[in-house]
């Protein structure tokens, strides 16, 4: 846990500074994450990184708590927070597994470039489940690091972490995978899509 926290902590300034690759993905994802937000909603998100995602997603909502394992992440979007109008988000320095949210059940559970970076994703996905109330939604756009693209990249992540450029910890799940391991945690799967790359956007109504 300190070892994955210490390297994003590390990386959290360049990561926060550098521009997002698939813009024109980006901004599907968050208007189509929007479809599925009531204004009077009660959001959690997980692994929030620098916090724009959920700056963006905050005028939208009744109120979203964003937290992140890493301590330097949490400062930065407090930083950002503390330069708009902006009231109704609170960022946590938490894990999933933490006893840090007193606003649960949450009406919905957002987790983008995240599901994939435990070591035990089924074991994630069930938490988030219990951290939802019956009919909430858990909204998610993961990497696609699985199947045939495991066989190139878990050597290549391997010498990267060699030399501290990758996480400790990653699953290689495929979207087949994940999709697979969202349903078996009790969740109806809503939408299934691809917004402009090979990542999965999920979104799955806790029965």
């Amino acid at each position: 846990m300190a070892e994955t926290e210490d390297f994003w902590n590390r990386i959290a300034r360049k990561y926060a500074a550098d521009p997002i690759k698939d813009m024109e993905g980006y901004n599907r994802t968050i208007d189509r994450t929007r479809e599925h937000l009531s204004r009077d909603a009660r959001v959690l998100e997980v692994g929030c990184g620098s916090g724009a995602t959920a700056l963006l997603l905050a005028p939208e909502v009744g109120h979203i708590t964003a937290s992140d394992i890493s301590s330097e992440m949490i400062t930065i979007g407090r930083e950002k927070a503390a330069g708009t109008n902006v009231a109704n988000i609170d960022f946590v320095r938490a894990t999933p597994f933490d006893d840090a949210f007193p606003d649960a059940p949450y009406d919905a559970v957002l987790a983008y470039n995240f599901l994939h970076l435990v070591p035990d994703v089924p074991a994630l996905i069930d938490r988030l489940a219990e951290l939802m109330r019956p009919g909430g939604l858990l909204i998610s756009k993961t990497p696609n690091i699985g199947g045939a693209r495991r066989l190139v990249l878990q050597p290549l992540i391997a010498a990267m972490r060699l030399f501290g450029k990758a996480p400790p910890d990653l699953s290689f799940v495929s979207p087949k995978q994940l999709k697979a391991m969202i349903a078996k945690a009790g969740f109806e799967i809503v939408v299934f899509e691809f917004h402009g790359d090979s990542r999965p956007f999920i979104v799955a109504k806790k029965k």
